[in-house]
């Protein structure tokens, strides 16, 4: 099932101009309003929510959380399946689905960019940059990755510029859609940092350089949307991205739909995969949804 017919189906839809008369077409535009000003669009910096709820529309991680399960799943986003893992927890392997492409920029002089394993480490590394301000550098060395901690002290000892193109031994791309993540101690759930855009963005470094002076403003990602006007702490506008590609809800979603259609009697029966009628406009009990397969 697509997004925007799963959205049409349970009557969701993008909220249009309330003074538009009813023979108008719907505008396709959702309002939200947020209690705190956004600081900017750069994830590797930001910290506050407003901003953080902004990039999660703008840039995707390997990973993502199944919104509807529970308990929470970890599910791919713009990796193709959950990441290889070894037995003592220590090393990851992460494969990036072909064929996702930044949104269209400048900075790529009219070419299609490909998202690939490369851009995760960078991003990655980003953290370790003491040029870069961040808050959330512990994830990974909290988890020990091999070298980074050891790379980042140099740099601070020399007040050199951050070596992203040196080779560790905890992260480096092994071809162009696969990156490795070496640990120097077990970490069962370190994959869980990999299903938020703030931990792990696919940025493309030659997006970052050119927009270095005012990187918060100017946010290169893959994902649904991509920011079209911004006006410091009044007014941030997003809109499409013409290249992202088809997405599906699962079965799962489809199951809450259909169960959300015959509550409100827009179903006249229910019926799960099994063939059997569980609900009917009589009888339709509020929890019930069809079995998984």
């Amino acid at each position: 099932m697509k997004r925007r017919d799963l959205l049409a189906a349970v009557g969701i839809a993008p909220a249009a101009a309330f003074a538009q008369s009813p023979s108008a077409p719907a505008r396709k535009v959702l309002r939200a309003a947020f209690n705190t000003a956004e600081v900017g669009f750069d994830p590797v910096q930001i910290a506050d929510q407003s901003s953080l709820i902004i990039c999660d529309l703008i840039f995707e991680s390997p990973l993502t959380f199944d919104p509807l399960a529970s308990p929470p799943r970890l599910m791919p986003q713009a990796a193709v399946a959950l990441p290889e893992v070894s037995a003592d927890f220590k090393h990851f392997v992460f494969t990036i689905r072909p064929g996702i492409f930044f949104a269209d920029d400048p900075v790529f002089k009219g070419q299609r960019r490909e998202l690939t394993a490369a851009d995760y480490v960078y991003s990655i590394k980003r953290f370790y940059d003491p040029a870069v301000k961040t808050e959330r550098l512990y994830l990974f060395e909290n988890a020990k990755v091999l070298g980074l901690s050891e790379l980042r002290k140099k740099v601070l000892a020399a007040r050199a510029p951050f070596p992203y193109d040196v080779q560790v031994d905890g992260l480096r791309s092994l071809d162009r859609y696969r990156f490795e993540v070496r640990l120097a101690a077990p970490s069962p759930r370190f994959a869980d940092n990999f299903a938020a855009p703030q931990n792990v963005p696919g940025m493309a470094r030659e997006a970052v350089e050119a927009y270095a002076a005012d990187l918060m403003a100017h946010p290169v990602g893959t994902g649904p949307y991509r920011l079209l006007q911004w006006r410091r702490s009044s007014r941030v506008v997003l809109e499409r991205n013409p290249d992202y590609r088809d997405v599906r809800f699962e079965g799962q979603v489809e199951a809450m739909v259909t169960a959300a259609l015959a509550e409100t009697g827009r179903l006249d029966i229910l019926v799960n995969n099994a063939g059997n009628v569980v609900s009917t406009p009589e009888n339709k009990p509020a929890t019930q949804m069809p079995s998984r397969p």
